[in-house]
């Protein structure tokens, strides 16, 4: 099979449609040159004439035409001049000049300049001038039909592209799925066990506190018991997300101070912490927030506990709290370690990505950020404002409705 059966048959198979409108625009000062050539092409052809360059680029830009034929010595545009200037507007139409001459210059002009499709002495062979428009026809044809092929063959590809790219995404949303449905019934089963543990530790608790029990003992005890219900409280959130594919929020009103001072509290539990020099600063009055208090406690303790392994002996974290103009309070946690590559700082809040390896389940930062957006705000990974190098994240959860 032919290249051109080839490409018909494509065209067919696609739906292509017509690529030729059947319409040739002649062109010439001599009204009754045109006249001649308008009644021996109108039989086969829809022919428009021009007695100008410019009528004709008026006509062409209005109208569908598949060939021109144009003079070439014509007053104020010639024909090499007007098929250039059409090429920059419909270059997929065919151009034949006509001239009485045979001059070297008109030839490389029309070829270089306007590249016509051919080039005809006066006076022309009327079968000539019919075999030469029907293969003017016949090239702009499988012009328009490569283009508009190559177009289809474009498209087609970037929607397979798409739809793989969907697919990829639909598999690996199974695959999270998969993984957390795993994680809920480990967690639910670790839940459990812990609450019970958990509810001894508060009851002893409450008896050493009613003992008068000195404070080098009471403290670190208080400080376990947060730490044991920070962490009773995410397995409850992981197992929440796994069951049910969203987190239940218990919002109250609540002093962003608090917030801070109880996370710093639970992080507090770290070996680390004791190494690293911790600076909190809260801004002065600082508008009051609806959040459930201890998944809010859960996601500042991910950050500060993360600050801690991204830090060395000695180095500084930056935790504050500051209102916005947006309404807003940013809760910040700023650390001066390595820092996240570039690369990477897109995927932080990812299921199952951890910068941390075989060290990092990869949930941490995500479950963060599901407890973000559960209050309306969000979880950004910023550059430091007080470092050079090192992390920032920010949580920004919305202010309060003011009462009137």
């Amino acid at each position: 099979m032919s290249d051109q059966n080839t490409l018909s048959a494509l065209a067919t198979r696609y739906g292509v449609g017509e690529t030729l409108t059947g319409a040739i625009l002649i062109v010439d000062d001599d009204p009754e040159n045109l006249a001649v050539l308008q009644a021996f092409l109108d039989s086969e052809y829809v022919v428009h004439t021009a007695a100008s360059g410019r009528q004709a680029l008026e006509i062409a830009v209005t109208t569908g035409i598949d060939v021109v034929i144009a003079d070439h010595r014509m007053p104020e545009m010639t024909g090499i001049e007007l098929l250039e200037e059409l090429r920059g507007l419909k270059p997929d139409v065919a151009g034949i000049l006509l001239t009485a001459y045979t001059d070297t210059p008109v030839l490389i002009s029309a070829i270089n300049r306007a590249r016509v499709f051919r080039h005809m002495k006066k006076p022309w062979d009327p079968d000539e001038i019919l075999t030469t428009v029907a293969q003017a026809s016949e090239h702009v044809h499988q012009s328009r039909l490569n283009i508009r092929l190559v177009n289809l063959l474009a498209r087609r590809t970037e929607e397979l592209s798409a739809a793989l790219d969907d697919l990829r995404a639909a598999q690996q949303q199974m695959q999270h799925l998969e993984r957390l449905g795993t994680l809920g019934r480990l967690a639910a089963g670790v839940t459990h066990d812990l609450r019970n543990q958990v509810q001894n530790l508060m009851m002893l608790e409450r008896i050493a506190s009613t003992w008068q029990v000195p404070a080098q003992v009471m403290d670190p005890l208080r400080v376990n018991v947060a730490a044991m219900r920070n962490l009773l409280g995410s397995l409850v959130s992981l197992n929440q997300f796994a069951s049910q594919g969203s987190l239940d929020v218990a919002p109250s009103p609540l002093e962003p101070a608090d917030v801070l001072r109880d996370a710093e509290t639970v992080a507090r539990m770290d070996v680390a912490y004791r190494e690293r020099k911790l600076v909190v600063s809260v801004g002065p009055k600082l508008p009051t927030i609806l959040g459930d208090r201890q998944k809010l406690v859960q996601v500042l303790v991910n950050l500060l506990r993360n600050a801690l392994q991204a830090t060395e002996p000695n180095q500084t974290i930056r935790v504050d709290a500051r209102a916005t103009t947006a309404n807003a309070i940013v809760f910040a946690v700023e650390d001066e370690g390595t820092g996240v590559p570039e690369a990477l700082a897109q995927r932080v809040f990812e299921p199952f990505f951890s910068t941390k390896g075989e060290h990092g389940m990869g949930m941490g930062l995500y479950m963060a950020r599901l407890i973000a957006e559960s209050h309306g705000g969000s979880l950004r990974l910023t550059a430091p404002e007080h470092q050079k190098r090192g992390s920032r994240f920010e949580l920004l959860i919305p202010a309060a409705p003011r009462l009137h």
